[in-house]
């Protein structure tokens, strides 16, 4: 049986529902005929993540109300149709008769036909409210024909290139990495750095396809609003773009499930004019109405364009925006200070001949993830199958560091994690030998001109355990990921103020979270409410 019949077959036993529940239960119910046919494992491998029936809702009522009777609206990443599913929905309670004209771009021909059944539904739908749907699918890859389309000979993101724009963009786009030849990173390569990833070729691609004041709605992985790898992007497209809104989920595990990174939802529209404010708002899951918190703040305190970056803030709260006001008056920046970040050099598929399952004496300790807790480097932490040691040798210098003091960083948490930032104490005296290895999933802090005294060091962990800076990077990023881009430019006491800090966390009985909380809020002047908010957090 082929796909197409799997699809008729599947909705007709639910024919009692498909049409008075409305174009979004429809497409609610087309999904779950074609994930009944596919694999998670299939459905990952071409970057689709299907977008619950809550959010389609939410992301379509974001879309304002059509000024003219003629609406016309882009979905590039269409998948069985629930968001297009949505926009109609919506539209359909209009006062006023509409023309609308839904273009959707969809390239898997194992979706097609679940998509056409969704849009033959909404037909139907505006049809009976009075309004007329014209629908075009285009059975291509909205990259590479956006590119076919604009490009010419300008280049695709020349603005004099001419084209019928849209008034409405929708979208969740795939998401999956590329390599840097590939023929997408070739025509967008205004936009790219390094390894990019396809979701911000699909934001870039749909922005230039707006007409002025047009807008855009779309749900992505946070990834793209900081950090070094999409600074190309955010330049490029908030030269063109206004932010409007972003939506945060604060529990994301029952949303996305398959999803590893943070996602948002943003609304933004084709610069005219540019927003005074943006609204931050926030849900619980899926609960979008009965958990729904917002608040408008000034644009300049959300888009930070002072050095060129456009990085996004995401204060979700009061207690947030004090945290980012606290942190940033700091006088100093990281790397203004002789400290200096890197990641672990040994990647271990590529160090295969020098790891060791035991100590040995031309060996050093290899240090990873699990080796880090609070303060503490654990060593050895005896793993079935990870080694512990690397061996010593000529072709191995590049991969050890000498022993010294280091404050070592997780790289990566989960997204559900309770906290994003965990440092540990490499105290250098202690160390069995001259070298350490440390492993790329760690970062590791030091200082570029002599060694971290002591204090410094556990004045650095404690700061980096703290709630207050802990807190401080979920703001500023919702990657998963703690970048060394990121720590470089974030603000920092002096280092007199830290090694002040770590003399009291070296004086304390034992690594008490509240005591180290206490003693880091009393050197950076917080009390108050936000104090007690920060003590309670550190619970």
């Amino acid at each position: 049986m082929n796909r197409s019949s799997n699809a008729n077959t599947v909705l007709k036993d639910r024919a009692g529902a498909r049409t008075a529940a409305g174009p979004v239960r429809f497409a609610s119910n087309i999904q779950q005929a074609y994930e009944q046919q596919t694999s998670v494992e299939a459905r990952k491998s071409k970057g689709q993540y299907f977008t619950p029936p809550e959010v389609c809702r939410f992301m379509a009522g974001l879309l304002s109300e059509p000024s003219r009777e003629h609406y016309r609206f882009l979905d590039p990443g269409a998948g069985v149709g629930s968001l297009s599913a949505a926009v109609c929905e919506r539209l359909s309670h209009s006062d006023k008769p509409l023309h609308i004209e839904a273009v959707l771009f969809e390239n898997d021909g194992d979706v097609l036909a679940y998509l056409r059944r969704t849009m033959e539904n909404c037909q139907q739908e505006l049809d009976r409210a009075g309004h007329a749907l014209t629908v075009t699918i285009h059975e291509s890859d909205f990259i590479l024909d956006a590119a076919a389309i604009l490009q010419g000979n300008h280049g695709l993101f020349n603005d004099a290139v001419a084209l019928e724009k849209f008034d409405g963009v929708i979208l969740n786009p795939p998401y999956f990495k590329l390599n840097k030849n590939s023929d997408y990173a070739r025509v967008m390569e205004a936009v790219v750095y390094g390894q990019p990833n396809i979701y911000a070729f699909f934001l870039a691609a749909s922005a230039q396809m707006l007409q002025p004041g047009g807008e855009m709605v779309a749900i992505t992985p946070r990834s793209f609003c900081n950090g070094l790898y999409f600074r190309e992007f955010r330049h490029w497209f908030f030269e063109r773009m206004a932010l409007d809104r972003v939506h945060l989920f604060e529990s994301r595990k029952d949303t996305f499930r398959d999803v590893l990174q943070e996602s948002i939802i943003t609304r933004s529209h084709r610069l005219g004019q540019s927003s005074a404010c943006i609204t931050i708002s926030t849900s619980i899951g899926r609960d979008l109405e009965g958990s729904m918190h917002e608040r408008k703040l000034p644009a300049k305190d959300i888009l930070d364009d002072s050095a060129g970056d456009y990085m996004i803030r995401m204060p979700a709260s009061d207690e947030d925006s004090l945290i980012l006001e606290t942190v940033e008056s700091w006088p100093d920046r990281f790397s203004d200070l002789g400290l200096r970040v890197s990641t672990g050099p040994v990647v271990t598929f590529r160090a295969r001949e020098f790891l060791l399952h035991g100590m040995k004496d031309t060996a050093a300790p290899l240090l990873s993830t699990f080796n880090v807790k609070p303060f503490e480097t654990v060593w050895p932490a005896l793993h079935k199958k990870h080694p512990i040691a690397l061996r010593v040798c000529p072709a191995s210098m590049k991969l050890l560091l000498p022993s010294k003091n280091y404050v070592l960083l997780r790289r990566f948490s989960a997204k559900e994690e309770r906290r994003r930032l965990t440092a540990s104490c490499l105290i250098g005296a202690s160390q069995p030998g001259p070298y350490v290895a440390l492993e790329n999933h760690l970062n590791y802090i030091y200082h570029a001109e002599r060694s971290l005294s002591l204090d410094e060091t556990y004045g650095l962990a404690a700061l980096f355990n703290s709630a207050l800076l802990d807190r401080y990077f979920r703001t500023i990023s919702g990657s998963t990921q703690v970048n060394a881009t990121e720590l470089r430019t974030m603000p920092f006491p002096i280092l007199k103020s830290v090694a002040a800090i770590g003399r009291k966390i070296q004086a304390l009985p034992e690594f008490e979270s509240r005591a180290i909380e206490q003693i880091v809020l009393d050197a950076v002047g917080v009390n108050g409410s936000l104090g007690q908010h920060l003590m309670d957090a550190a619970l």
